[in-house]
């Protein structure tokens, strides 16, 4: 937690948000592996926000997810 007084940080935010969503997906905690997976993708979209490119960061999601199995979607992320 923080202490009295001091904001998390965006990223702090970001992780706490992955691992409350992944459980509310999942049912569960995540895994390890899975909370840090989740993290980084929140990160790289707050990334985008910061940087103006959400929409395009968007659209290139939806268009690979409509095209491609959710793992070779993941697999060719950073290609």
């Amino acid at each position: 937690m923080t202490e009295p007084g001091r904001e998390l940080t965006v990223e702090q935010q970001a992780e706490n948000a992955a691992i409350t969503l992944g459980r509310a997906v999942m049912g569960r905690d995540l895994t390890a592996d899975e909370a840090e997976a989740l993290g980084i993708v929140f990160k790289d979209a707050i990334q985008a926000l910061q940087h103006g490119f959400i929409r395009r960061l968007a659209e290139k999601v939806q268009a690979e997810r409509e095209t491609e199995s959710v793992e070779e979607f993941f697999a060719n992320l950073d290609q």
